[in-house]
């Protein structure tokens, strides 16, 4: 079962087959640059940005989602037709209520949660480790690596 990971340096083991996903410090410091990148130009434009096909934030398996606290898709970097739609009681295939798990992580300061989503680079559901942070007050933000199984 998925489970929320926490922020500690432990956490699920990443093993990789191959170097085909982002590591964990890959996907930290790409939302890092989320961060810094809302910070300089504003939320809208983050916002905007995430969602541009042709954006700097838009690197194979790497994407950001946005919500807000309420569940609500503010924006969404591998599937746009998500954008306004309330999602808090979406569920993974294991019964994951994955965006209350991701927003409960962004509550706490930041941190993991192990789910299932599709991969927009392979069209496949498959596990994925995400690291959701806050963005400001009235929203969160994350992104995440695939993990092979």
């Amino acid at each position: 079962m998925a489970m929320v990971i926490g922020l500690f340096l432990g956490g699920v083991p990443v093993s990789r087959a191959d170097e085909n996903h982002p590591t964990k410090d890959e996907v930290v410091a790409f939302v890092k640059e989320g961060l810094d990148y809302a910070k300089k130009n504003g939320k809208e434009a983050f916002l905007k940005e995430i969602m541009n096909d042709k954006g700097i934030f838009k690197r194979k398996e790497l994407y950001f989602y946005a919500y807000d606290f309420q569940g609500v898709s503010l924006s969404h970097g591998a599937k746009p037709n998500l954008v306004g739609k309330n999602l808090i009681d979406l569920t993974d295939i294991k019964g994951l209520k994955l965006i209350q798990a991701l927003r409960d992580a962004a509550n706490a300061g930041g941190g993991w949660v192990e789910y299932y989503w599709q991969n927009p680079m392979t069209n496949k559901v498959q596990k994925k480790l995400g690291y959701a942070v806050k963005l400001d007050d009235t929203c969160w933000f994350g992104s995440g690596t695939y993990l092979d199984e």
